[in-house]
């Protein structure tokens, strides 16, 4: 079977996975085979889960053939290449254009060991799902921004064929080093340009300007931040809004259907939101957003280790509720799973109220969900 052919039936296969619908753990799963968000993911967290040996198996090839996943597996590359093939414009210019995106990758790599990997967004799987999760959006200006990033790049390959993908993509730019250590390994020098291996000075500035980035950029994002409810193990704000890839894999596997795309600002657009206003409560044996993650902005962890992770705490108004007008209610103790809900009496009283352990409260919602006076509000830590 040809390239093409492959490459066609695997962009068919990533666009069901982009679709918004949940696969369980799979949800997203193309994200998982770019080295890119691999590499950043790794560099910024320090460790792998299971789902990283995808990204490892696709540099494996590309260390053996030249930008294979681009051949066979890119979903934006065969459409930013038939593109470019019915573009009236010739692309020989192509070669006085210096390519960035080696640099491109380098600066974001070196960025994430200082815990900000400024180009992630750049990779071609977080583009292509960011396009296809913002069919489950009520419209809006940041919605519609979110969309225009796959189109922006078929019609740049229309006004300068190849040029994203030669010249732009972190990802190419990353397994084009990546095919080029194995030559030199190899030692078949003989196709190598030479000049190419001089960039010493080029790699200095470019890693110099990565560490920078890793430095000033948190700086700069810190102020004050609007608190709002995100999935259980997110990193802190502004953080979060910098690695997340905005790929709503998150968001599709959610079973309570409590995670939404952020659509208030800029800083934040499209990251998952935990909202409870949905009709739904994060349910207290899922792990799935952390499963599905890929870039790290949401930590994998366990059903176990879930009983320690806050996401919001809850304020009760005691004068609504139904227990202080001296009718019977233990609804709220009766749904918490992590027996953080007592019913007492209050201070000098004979009148019952339910008192809350915050210590056992992780904010999952059930309480606010089910309370019948709508007493229970839940506030992000």
């Amino acid at each position: 079977m040809k390239s093409g052919h492959i490459r066609l039936i695997s962009t068919l296969v990533a666009i069901l996975f982009a679709l918004p619908f949940s696969f369980n753990w799979a949800t997203g799963f193309y994200n998982w085979l770019s080295p890119f968000i691999l590499l950043n993911s790794f560099f910024l967290l320090k460790s792998l889960v299971i789902l990283n040996i995808l990204g490892f198996v696709v540099l494996g090839f590309s260390f053996v053939k030249n930008r294979w996943f681009c051949r066979y597996l890119c979903p934006v590359g065969l459409g930013c290449d038939m593109v470019s093939k019915i573009s009236p414009i010739k692309s020989s210019y192509m070669k006085k254009v210096p390519a960035l995106a080696r640099w491109i990758y380098i600066i974001s790599l070196l960025a994430a060991l200082l815990e900000i990997p400024v180009f992630i967004v750049l990779d071609p799987m977080a583009i292509f799902n960011g396009f296809f999760s913002v069919f489950a959006e009520p419209f809006s200006w940041i919605v519609l921004i979110s969309m225009l990033g796959l189109p922006f790049l078929l019609l740049l390959h229309l006004i300068f064929p190849n040029f994203w993908c030669t010249k732009i993509c972190p990802l190419g730019g990353l397994m084009d080093d990546i095919y080029l250590l194995r030559r030199i390994i190899s030692r078949k020098t003989d196709s190598i340009n030479y000049n190419s291996l001089k960039t010493s000075r080029r790699l200095f500035l470019a890693g110099g300007a990565g560490i920078a980035a890793g430095i000033v950029i948190p700086k700069f994002l810190h102020g004050n931040q609007i608190k709002k409810l995100k999935p259980p193990a997110s990193l802190h704000e502004p953080l979060f809004s910098t690695v997340c890839i905005r790929c709503g894999s998150c968001i599709k596997a959610c079973p309570g259907k409590i995670l939404i795309h952020d659509t208030s600002g800029w800083m934040t657009w499209m990251t998952p939101e935990l909202t409870f206003e949905t009709g739904g409560y994060c349910h207290e044996d899922c792990n799935l957003c952390g499963t599905v993650c890929p870039s790290g902005s949401i930590s994998p962890f366990s059903i176990e280790a879930k009983k320690k992770l806050y996401i919001a705490t809850i304020e009760i108004e005691s004068e609504k509720c139904l227990l202080t007008r001296q009718k019977e209610c233990d609804r709220c103790k009766a749904v918490c799973k992590y027996n953080a809900i007592e019913i007492r009496s209050l201070e000098n009283s004979i009148i019952m109220a339910p008192e809350v352990n915050l210590s056992k409260c992780v904010g999952c919602g059930a309480c606010s969900l089910i309370c019948p006076a709508e007493c229970i509000q839940m506030v992000p830590v």
